[in-house]
């Protein structure tokens, strides 16, 4: 997982999950990465990178999905996250993800966006 900043205090943070430890990360694992985004950015973007993943990526984006939601409770003070950007999944991930999007929560549902 890394940060990098756009120079309008935007924090776009990459999550490939071909990278993504199996047993997954808490929101304590990466409360200083956020406190520092708090501190000094605007906006806040993540990308979740499935490319090369085939179906061990599901259970893993489904681990940094239950995460992103940890954050998103976490900053719902700040308003921070405002994109959820999902790169390199395939025809299968987007026809199993169809369904599964429905239980989730219509902000959340919102924010994510396929490139």
């Amino acid at each position: 997982m890394t940060c990098t900043w756009e120079e309008t205090r935007v924090a776009r943070v990459n999550i490939p999950v071909k990278d993504y430890p199996d047993e997954g990360l808490s929101l304590e694992d990466i409360k200083p990465l956020i406190e520092n985004i708090r501190l000094n950015a605007t906006d806040m973007i993540i990308r979740a990178d499935l490319t090369g993943m085939g179906l061990i990526g599901i259970e893993r984006f489904k681990q940094i999905m239950v995460l992103v939601q940890e954050v998103i409770e976490y900053t719902k003070e700040d308003n921070l996250l405002r994109k959820i950007e999902i790169i390199g999944a395939g025809f299968i991930f987007r026809t199993l993800y169809k369904p599964i999007s429905l239980a989730l929560p219509k902000y959340f549902r919102d924010m994510i966006v396929f490139l």
